[in-house]
C-alpha cells in the first residue's frame, strides 16, 4: 500500500497574498482600525467565496483565536463582515459583506459631519480678535465633501446594482 500525499489546499496562503493580509492591517491601523481587524479583512478579502472559519483565520494570520474573535466582532460591528451560512458544518465562517465598503464610506461620511458641525461650533465660539479662516476653511470644506457624497453613494450604487443584474464574465 502506496501513502499518496494528501492534495494541496487550494487556497492555502501564497506568499503574495500573506503581505497582502500584512499591508491589510497596517493600512487599516492607519485609518483608525485595530490592525489585528485590518489583518482579518485582508485574508477575508483573499478568501474562497465560503468564507473562512475563525481556526482557519488564526491559522492563516498566525494569531490567537480571542484575536481572531476580537477582530470579527469588530467587522461585524462595523458593518464589513458577516457571518456565511455552510450547512452541516458546525463552525461560523465569515467572509467580506457585500457593499462593505459603501458601508464603510457612510460611516466616514458621518464623522465628516462631525467635523463640519464642530468647525461652526468653534465659529460661534471665537473670542474677540482670533483668527476665523481656518474654521471658515474646515466648515468650507466638509460642507463641500457632505454636499458631494450624496450623490457619489447614488451613483454607486445604481452602477453596483447594475453590475450584480448583468454579471460580466471574468478575464
Amino acid at each position: 500500500m502506496t501513502d499518496t500525499p494528501p492534495a494541496p489546499d487550494p487556497f492555502a496562503p501564497t506568499a503574495a497574498s500573506e503581505q497582502f493580509m500584512e499591508r491589510a492591517g497596517l493600512l487599516f491601523e492607519m485609518v483608525g482600525m485595530p490592525r489585528a481587524a485590518g489583518r482579518v479583512l485582508g485574508a477575508l478579502l483573499v478568501a474562497p467565496a465560503g468564507g473562512l472559519t475563525p481556526a482557519e483565520l488564526a491559522e492563516r494570520l498566525q494569531a490567537s483565536r480571542a484575536g481572531i474573535s476580537g477582530a470579527v466582532k469588530h467587522l461585524t460591528l462595523l458593518g464589513l463582515a458577516e457571518r456565511a451560512p455552510n450547512p452541516g458544518e458546525r463552525a461560523d465562517r465569515f467572509r467580506v459583506r457585500p457593499n462593505a465598503w459603501a458601508t464603510l464610506t457612510e460611516q466616514g461620511n458621518r464623522k465628516l459631519q462631525t467635523l463640519h458641525d464642530l468647525a461652526a461650533d468653534g465659529l460661534q465660539a471665537l473670542p474677540p480678535g482670533a483668527e476665523a479662516a481656518p474654521l471658515r476653511e474646515m466648515q468650507r470644506f466638509y460642507g463641500h465633501w457632505l454636499r458631494l457624497f450624496p450623490a457619489v453613494l447614488e451613483d454607486w450604487h445604481r452602477i453596483n446594482q447594475e453590475d450584480r443584474m448583468n454579471p460580466k464574465e471574468e478575464s
